[in-house]
């Protein structure tokens, strides 16, 4: 299926994986008892625990929102949601976010809601060394920040990228081509790198060097800039639920993974060592060390004929103001 055509039927359905997304009755209902509806869009994986707590913990109602969330097999099929007016809220890295800014789409960016090592490269155990992924069958979604990251990893390791076959494979079926030997490796995030590494029974492990050694993931909070303008008190609002969320995880890991499991239909005593080894931080903070970070990857883009255009100075999508309002030690050289 189409990434528009996934997108589209998702959205019918109120989910790709089910997370409810009701847009007529649910905004009446949620007014009616002075809530603000938001409705908020996430990839399918432990990374977005925090808002996965925010809305399972009552955090969101407690600041005024009544939060309907929608879960993508991956994340930048939020943001396609938030500019066709079919969503409020998208949280994705930096690769597709920096080509959706470079096509036109007015976003500003709150706040980076996830940070850490948590995309991960699976390969059986054949694959010993970076070098021999050479000839290999590598699975992972093109244009998520999975396909950014291998491809500097091949580089990084001067593995030609035209001797690695490069599969455009949808998360939820990574694990059964993997098993069925149709992959020989697969990247992506927990809990699919663990299902992936068990279902192998000792055949697979998680490669080393993995993703660590070229890249830091960032997953940043974008709005339409209108939005945020006309909204700016429920932006705030949402920062102060996942700052709180936050705090609860870092506080009680048990919190985080009873959210997660259900929200992700996971058994919930397998979740709290996912969330130990998935690499995700959870901190809401808005640093300009992230503009060398943007910099550096769109020259990468450029460089590998991956940027659909020209981004301009990606300053001007930061909006450190309401993170400014609400935790200004967490705003640092805006």
């Amino acid at each position: 299926m189409k990434r528009r055509e996934f997108l589209g039927s998702a959205l019918a359905a109120g989910g790709a994986f089910g997370a409810g997304m009701v847009i007529g009755p649910g905004i009446a209902r949620a007014q009616a008892k002075g809530l603000t509806p938001v409705r908020f869009t996430c990839g399918a994986n432990l990374g977005y625990t925090n808002l996965f707590v925010a809305d399972g913990a009552g955090l969101f109602r407690k600041h005024g929102i009544d939060a309907q969330i929608v879960i993508f097999d991956v994340g930048f099929l939020g943001t396609e949601a938030v500019l066709a007016g079919q969503a409020d809220t998208a949280t994705t890295a930096a690769f597709p976010m920096i080509n959706f800014v470079a096509k036109g789409a007015d976003l500003v960016v709150p706040a980076i809601m996830i940070t850490g090592d948590n995309i991960k490269i699976v390969a059986l155990n054949t694959i010993a060394k970076p070098e021999d992924f050479a000839g290999k069958r590598v699975g992972l979604i093109h244009g998520s920040v999975a396909h950014y990251g291998f491809d500097r990893y091949l580089q990084h390791f001067k593995v030609p990228k035209d001797a690695v076959k490069i599969e455009n494979v949808p998360a939820a079926e990574q694990i059964a081509l993997f098993a069925k030997g149709d992959l020989d490796a697969f990247v992506w995030v927990e809990p699919v790198v663990s299902r992936g590494i068990e279902i192998m029974k000792g055949k697979a492990r998680l490669m080393v060097p993995n993703l660590e050694v070229v890249m830091t993931n960032r997953d940043y909070l974008q709005v339409q800039r209108a939005w945020a303008a006309k909204n700016p008190a429920v932006v705030e609002s949402i920062l102060r639920a996942l700052i709180e969320a936050n705090e609860m995880i870092k506080a009680d890991i048990n919190v985080g993974a009873t959210h997660g499991a259900k929200r992700l239909n996971l058994p919930a005593d397998t979740v709290p060592d996912l969330l130990r080894k998935g690499g995700s931080r959870w901190d809401i903070y808005l640093d300009a060390v992230v503009l060398d970070d943007l910099k550096s990857i769109t020259e990468w883009m450029r460089e590998n004929k991956r940027l659909a255009a020209e981004p301009g100075d990606l300053r001007r999508i930061m909006a450190p103001q309401y993170l400014r309002a609400v935790a200004p030690a967490s705003v640092r050289g805006f």
